[in-house]
């Protein structure tokens, strides 16, 4: 009679342990995932941090939880992991009432981009590994990841081609309010530069020296065009690299600039569709920086039918004619293009053309088509 008692109560007992874990609500188990910082660098090490918590006043012993997250993030502990066009990570929590588990991962970001990690994918099974619920636990983790720079040495050798181009081809105007000192009048300074006090003084002609500008404002031009389909990811990689490090120097040196983009950004489901370009205005300072920044790390490279840029540099050329500097970043270099920095070379402005084509497959002499008149004016790289 005990034995069977014992029994029945055993019976029962696993039947209102089947029932509660039957009626488990799985709304109750709450997850939240975020980075440690919401912008980094490529190349920073920085943590993805995961915590679950069990509101409920019943045990949770087999929680399995799955994350996705870009390829791109190079998790350090692989454990549980798989890695195909995403990296995949399996986690098994033994949850017990009102319990909070944290779990931190350490990963490099390894390439620029913006990431976002929407949900975790939760299984729940009960204590007796009989039935199971499914959930998605909304969450909104963003990371953005800036272009890193190029070597030092190789910008200032990028830019010192740029600037010896522009001062052969246009002449760098002085700058009437930053005086510098005096000298004696040679043949060919202009008559308005004469100081006739200090003249006077010396009994000989002194004229006034100016510190000369090298540049008053200058408009990144970056173009994402291509010839064909089949582009060159890693040679448009660097390209994004060289238009990160140009933007930096310029505004380190406090010089304004205004970045023009025809490269499309990543379209997400919770955000509308971007427009054909980007467009930033003229700024100078960090902040002026971390948008440009911004744009380049959101350029996603999938998308290849961008707008032609001989149109926004048509209508670029048109909006601003006072006197500025055009920095052309462009691998793309057909005709149509060709043809509207011409005329845009016409109009006496400053300008020049930075060819990026020696980073991944090369491109040879015979595949440029540039006219030779424009060729000599461009900076191959």
């Amino acid at each position: 009679m005990i034995a069977l008692s014992l029994f029945l109560a055993i019976v029962l007992a696993f039947l209102v342990i089947r029932l509660l874990y039957w009626r488990m609500d799985l709304n109750k188990l709450t997850g939240t995932v975020s980075f440690s910082a919401p912008r980094a660098v490529e190349g920073s090490k920085l943590v993805l941090t995961t915590v679950l918590t069990n509101t409920m006043w019943l045990p949770m012993p087999w929680v399995a939880v799955k994350l996705k997250v870009s390829m791109h993030l190079i998790f350090a502990d692989m454990e549980n992991a798989n890695v195909t066009d995403y990296f995949y990570r399996h986690d098994l929590y033994n949850m017990l009432m009102r319990q909070r588990i944290t779990r931190r991962l350490s990963f490099v970001c390894g390439k620029r981009g913006y990431y976002h990690i929407s949900h975790l994918d939760v299984t729940a099974f009960d204590i007796l590994m009989e039935s199971k619920n499914a959930a998605k636990i909304k969450c909104n983790a963003r990371l953005t990841v800036y272009p890193s720079y190029l070597p030092v040495p190789e910008v200032d050798n990028i830019c010192a081609q740029i600037y010896g181009h522009l001062r052969a081809r246009n002449i760098i105007h002085p700058d009437p309010f930053s005086f510098r000192g005096i000298r004696e009048y040679t043949p060919g300074d202009p008559l308005k530069a004469i100081n006739f006090k200090a003249s006077a003084k010396a009994q000989d002609l002194m004229v006034n020296l100016w510190e000369h500008m090298n540049a008053r404002q200058v408009i990144l031009l970056f173009n994402l065009q291509r010839h064909n389909r089949w582009h060159n990811e890693v040679l448009d990689e660097y390209a994004i690299k060289l238009v990160a490090s140009l933007a930096q120097r310029l505004i380190n040196d406090n010089i304004p600039v205004r970045f023009i983009t025809n490269g499309q950004k990543e379209k997400t489901d919770d955000e509308l569709p971007y427009a054909e370009s980007t467009v930033i205005t003229e700024g100078v300072g960090d902040i002026q920086l971390e948008r440009i920044l911004e744009a380049l790390a959101h350029i996603d490279l999938a998308q290849t039918d961008v707008s032609p840029f001989s149109e926004i540099l048509k209508s670029t050329a048109e909006d601003y004619k006072y006197e500025l500097e055009y920095w052309l970043i462009s691998t793309y270099h057909g005709q149509d293009l060709e043809e509207e920095y011409r005329k845009l070379a016409a109009q006496g402005v400053r300008t020049v053309w930075i060819l990026p084509r020696s980073t991944g497959v090369r491109l040879s002499d015979d595949e440029i088509t540039l006219s030779k008149e424009i060729r000599e004016q461009v900076i191959l790289l």
